[in-house]
């Protein structure tokens, strides 16, 4: 197959997406992606902003796999680079409408089967299904009328929620086939749908090592990595880092909220809390191979519900205990190895007990690592997905089974 790709984001960021890894598989399956990232936008968000150089996953493209840059006007390139607050679904719709020629071109010359979409302001695009013949899946991966909602004050009002609802009702509709990364968000919508969970790579996981990073800290290490966005509570890390002095935590990653955190640590004294910024992928695996404990501190709401965060699949792959809010994806997925605090006090003494109960701690991290092994990898993952692709149609009663066994099992354990 060939796979054209939209990313409204930039593809050598620090942010290692789902796209990164799933595009990454299928082209070792002998599959071919073409990558059309964005340009640069002026927002302060990890995924908007390359990093190392432009090398921000620290390798090669994957044989098979090519990136490229989505079209923008000269006029309107000035424009998108300005960091201007709130303009970013208005960026991203622009970036859409005036790639249509570009996608058009590219699905025709290179004979695309597949033109991957995953977000709203890419609902101009289905046209192209019906002037190329080329095939359209749509991937919902987030609650993206609930994320436009905080992203932008026009669409939190109830006409801006209408828009965006009906446009990804149009889009889940249109499409060919549809994935969905949560079994929340599978509920939700009225088609059927593969539920493609994110997961963890085995084989790059199990190079990291926290060494040279362990060596730099002392006592025990309480740890996140990921985006510092609005669906992380760090309020609840920076309580929880106050209430335990005696623990280092480590934050790694970058993204519109470091400035704040950043600043508050400092207001506060936190001598605890040590900020990384964002950095490649590997090193921040580094940096979660040193952990004692990782942390989810998701704030409450439907964005964090519906989530199936890659981050506790990578922490549950290197063996880590894992303290979490009470999301309720992540908690179908990680009920009987996951631990659930939603208020400081309680988070804070469910990392103590981690760190104070070595043997629970393992049998925590090893139950996390064999629900990896079993269901959450992307081998498995990318071989479900290539199938349901191929088949062009919903899954089969095979796929139904394997996407709820995981869940049943967490749930039962």
């Amino acid at each position: 197959m060939k796979i054209l790709f939209p990313y409204l984001a930039r593809w050598r960021s620090a942010n290692r997406s789902r796209y990164h890894q799933l595009f990454a598989h299928l082209c070792q399956l002998g599959h071919q992606v073409y990558v059309l990232t964005a340009p640069p936008i002026g927002i302060d968000d990890i995924s908007a902003t390359d990093i190392a150089g432009g090398n921000g996953h620290d390798q090669t493209l994957p044989q098979g796999l090519t990136v490229a840059e989505l079209y923008a006007p000269e006029k309107l390139r000035s424009f998108f680079s300005a960091p201007i607050r709130r303009t970013k679904l208005l960026k991203k719709g622009i970036v859409s409408l005036t790639s249509i020629g570009q996608i058009r071109r590219i699905i025709e010359k290179e004979g695309i089967d597949v033109l991957f979409l995953y977000n709203l302001p890419q609902a101009p695009l289905l046209r192209l299904a019906d002037q190329t013949g080329c095939r359209v899946h749509f991937d919902l991966a987030d609650d993206l009328v609930a994320m436009m909602g905080v992203e932008d004050p026009l669409v939190s009002g109830a006409g801006g929620r209408f828009i965006a609802r009906a446009a990804q009702e149009l889009m889940i509709a249109r499409a060919s086939t549809v994935t969905v990364a949560s079994s929340v968000l599978q509920e939700r919508i009225k088609r059927p749908s593969l539920m493609l969970p994110n997961g963890a790579d085995l084989a790059e996981i199990d190079q990291a090592d926290g060494a040279a990073c362990r060596s730099n800290v002392s006592g025990p290490t309480a740890g996140f990595v990921g985006a510092f966005e609005y669906w992380i509570d760090f309020d609840l890390i920076l309580e929880s880092a106050r209430r335990l002095p005696g623990v280092q935590f480590l934050l790694v990653g970058g993204g519109r909220q470091l400035k704040r955190l950043r600043e508050e640590v400092t207001d506060l004294g936190l001598t605890n809390v040590k900020l990384t910024g964002a950095m490649p992928y590997r090193e921040a695996m580094n940096h979660v191979a040193a952990m004692d404990v990782c942390l989810l501190p998701f704030t409450r709401g439907a964005v964090s519900d519906g989530s199936c965060p890659l981050k506790l699949f990578e922490y549950a792959a290197l063996r880590k205990p894992v303290v979490s809010a009470s999301a309720l994806e992540v908690k179908r997925i990680g009920d009987g190895w996951v631990s659930f605090a939603d208020d400081p006090q309680e988070f804070a003494a469910a990392i103590e007990s981690f760190i104070a109960d070595r043997g629970r701690a393992e049998a925590a991290g090893a139950a996390g690592r064999e629900m990896v092994e079993r269901f959450y990898n992307w081998t498995n993952l990318t071989k479900q997905f290539e199938e349901f692709l191929l088949n062009g149609a919903a899954p089969a009663a095979a796929f139904a089974k394997d996407q709820s066994l995981a869940i049943v099992a967490a749930q039962n354990r």
